[in-house]
Formats: structure tokens, sequence, C-alpha cells
């Protein structure tokens, strides 16, 4: 089963040292920049996907007031990944659905948003089979997919 821990001293280095493959790398921030904003930033929550004792993967849940950029004071999955040994083995849609697990526990009453980079339709169709909806708008050229509190 996968979990979420928290991004501590204990466990960044791992962290930093998961990556996606080469031709990914123009879909997600690396994650030590997510690390830096998660510190620096304030309303980011940073997590290390794990199978078992295995990290696996990264999320970053991240809270923005309205701005120029996007109209709405809104929640948004920020950051997701999944490195790229453990890629096509079902770990991307396990690793999401525990994450929205977890936000629902958390955040009960609020919408999620997430953004994926145009053209990136393996991204976008797993949002959509997790619940997230394409809204039409756009923030910064990615396409933004809209999950409803229930």
């Amino acid at each position: 089963m996968i979990q979420l821990k928290e991004i501590t001293q204990e466990n960044y280095k791992a962290c930093v040292k998961i990556t996606v493959d080469k031709e990914q790398e123009k879909f997600v921030a690396p994650n030590w920049y997510s690390l830096l904003e998660a510190k620096f930033e304030k309303d980011r929550k940073a997590f290390g996907l794990y199978n078992e004792e295995e990290m696996i993967g990264f999320i970053m849940f991240s809270y923005y007031l309205a701005d120029e950029d996007y109209g709405k004071d809104s929640w948004w999955i920020e950051r997701y990944m999944i490195a790229s040994p453990y890629q096509n083995k079902g770990f991307g849609t396990k690793g999401l659905q525990q994450s929205l697990t977890w936000f629902t526990e958390h955040f009960p009453a609020e919408d999620l948003r997430i953004s994926a980079v145009e053209g990136n339709q393996i991204a976008q169709d797993l949002y959509e089979k997790l619940g997230f909806v394409v809204t039409g708008e756009k923030v910064e050229d990615e396409i933004v997919l809209l999950k409803t509190a229930e």
C-alpha cells in the first residue's frame, strides 16, 4: 500500500535523488526546487510517496490566494511525480488515490485543482480517471483540472 510521509530532515535527500526520465523533465519541476518552495513559501505541504519503505514519488499540495494568474483562492496539487523506475506499474494511480484521500481527510470542504502541460496526455488521463474534470481554464499555458469537494 502506498503511504504519504512528510518530507523532513530524514528523507529530503532521498526525495532529491528520485527523478523522472529525461523526456519527462519538461512536465515537472525537479524535486529539489519543490522542496525549496515548500520550505520558503507558505501553505505548501510536501510528501514522499512510499511503497513499503522505498520512496517512489513526490507530491506537493499548495494553497494560493487569488491573483493575476488565477482569480480564485484555491488548493492545488502543484507537483506530482513517480520516479522513472516505478512508472507503468500502477503506482501513479495508487499514489494519487492515496494523496486524494489524505487531502479529503484534512480539507473535506475544499475543491482541488491540478494542471497538466498540454500534450501530457498520460497525466491528463490519470487525473480524469480519478475524478478531475477539465475546466477550460489555463494557468501558465497549462490545462487546469478540478476535483470538487464531495
